[in-house]
């Protein structure tokens, strides 16, 4: 046991280091490093935020611990017969351990609730709330509003976003019902929810009536039927699902990456694999996003394929959306081309402009690639399409022909996308003289009108698009 816990003393400081509170921006990116690269840590860190997930959600030990206590408990060997048992019972020998140091986390409680009660603490505020009522008790809680454990809350209409003291972003859709239970959990009775979760906020909780979610860093929707049966989909990055037992026994870990999903219902029944549905979460992913409303034929992906070559993600009927960046720090100041107004002279199409070094943009790629050839083999009909796409902030510009596009995908594009394919190499990406994109006065409209021969040729139209960010 001594050897256990020296091998794994680093990953155990890190993880109570987090969930104090007290973590540093160093120790967040070496625990998110341990993470990516090492399994037996991995499986070490889920242990540990479930048992801290269970302590947190039965509302017993809320308390601090001091991660040094670990290195400096006195741990006994076992005697020799028994030492075989404990190897084989590795799970529950360390659930012991660590639970060694509850006692202290006891004192701490005490100690912490003289203070002040826990079931009525601030852990979260309402950052914002689109065309939306959100009530606790029949009373309406505004914009800026703490939000404290113990109570229930309803999202009666529209969209609201609560950010936690933890730093997770939560946005929730109509109708729904959660309760915040921690800095950095919250149990969702019903609807929808999904969550962005920043470095500083890794293990974050969401429980559900029957399944408890313990992220590991990333972007993911969870949604609650009103019969209890609830989905865990994931849109980015990894998170941990497990079903909340009604009666003692195992419980099996799922473990989720971007594109999958899982059903449980909490009756014992098996889960259900599932793919990434954003569907299920399209109001709560566009507010996100910062994008207030589309219009004709256009359609937002929280997520991007993995490969954006010629062919490889086509469609005759909508020109997508992808969000490439949120809050991106432009490295190096970056020459754009300035969207006309409707009505605009030939030189007023043609003005490019600077954004600044230091900026913070939201990046976005519009693309369409109509199909070459039809379900027979023959040419593909013209592909023509339009629509809008209201941002919540100005667009800053954008960039539109093939030598800006390679020349920004390192640092605009997504690092796990491949934008062309080996069959057709570097095949155009830039729009058509024909494609008209168009910006409102405000620069917070675009409208576009686009088309694609038939014919059977090689080819996309895409724009990248740079918004500001919210301050």
């Amino acid at each position: 046991m001594n050897h256990l816990l020296r091998k794994n003393n680093r990953i155990v400081k890190l993880v109570y280091e987090v969930q104090n509170e007290t973590a540093s921006t160093s120790q967040h990116q070496e625990l998110s490093e341990l993470l990516r690269a090492d399994p037996e840590a991995l499986k070490m860190y889920v242990f540990l935020m479930d048992m801290h997930a269970e302590l947190i959600l039965e509302e017993k030990f809320p308390g601090p611990v001091n991660p040094n206590l670990i290195s400096n408990q006195r741990i006994t060997e076992p005697p020799l017969n028994q030492r075989t048992a404990s190897r084989r019972k590795l799970p529950r020998a360390l659930l012991l351990t660590v639970c060694n140091i509850i006692p202290l986390m006891l004192l701490s409680y005490f100690t912490y609730s003289s203070l002040q009660s826990f079931s009525h603490v601030k852990v979260a505020v309402i950052d914002e709330i689109e065309e939306g009522l959100l009530t606790q008790n029949k009373s309406e809680i505004f914009k800026n509003s703490p939000l404290l454990t113990g109570h229930k809350y309803q999202v009666e209409q529209g969209v609201a976003k609560i950010l936690m003291d933890s730093g997770a972003e939560v946005i929730l859709e109509s109708p729904a019902t959660f309760e915040l239970m921690h800095h950095n959990s919250i149990r969702l009775w019903e609807g929808a929810l999904t969550a962005e979760v920043s470095l500083s906020a890794i293990g974050f909780v969401v429980e559900t009536p029957s399944q408890r979610v313990v992220d590991l860093g990333t972007r993911f929707g969870v949604h609650v039927a009103d019969n209890g049966v609830s989905e865990t989909h994931v849109f980015h990055g990894k998170v941990v699902c497990a079903a909340i037992q009604k009666t003692p026994g195992e419980n099996t870990r799922h473990l989720l990456e971007a594109g999958q999903a899982i059903q449980i219902k909490g009756d014992g029944s098996a889960p259900v694999e599932l793919i990434t549905n954003e569907e299920k979460f399209t109001r709560a992913l566009k507010f996100q996003a910062q994008i207030e409303k589309l219009e004709g034929d256009l359609q937002y992906h929280q997520e991007m394929p993995s490969q954006l070559g010629a062919g490889d993600f086509t469609s005759s009927k909508v020109i997508r959306v992808f969000q490439e960046q949120k809050n991106k720090i432009l490295p190096k100041n970056l020459k754009v081309w300035k969207i006309p107004a409707p009505g605009a002279t030939l030189a007023q199409t043609k003005i490019y402009q600077i954004i600044p070094k230091g900026t913070k943009v939201n990046v976005f790629l519009l693309h369409l690639d109509g199909p070459h050839k039809d379900a027979q083999g023959k040419p593909h009909p013209a592909v023509r399409l339009s629509g809008k796409i209201h941002f919540k902030f100005p667009i800053l510009g954008c960039l539109k022909k093939d030598a800006d596009f390679y020349a920004t995908d390192q640092i605009l594009g997504r690092s796990e996308v491949a934008y062309d394919n080996q069959e057709f190499e570097r095949s155009g990406r830039a729009i058509d003289r024909g494609d008209k994109s168009e910006l409102s006065d405000n620069n917070k409209v675009l409208e576009l009108f686009w088309s694609q021969r038939g014919s059977g040729g090689i080819g996309r139209d895409q724009i990248r698009i740079l918004v500001a960010a919210e301050e």
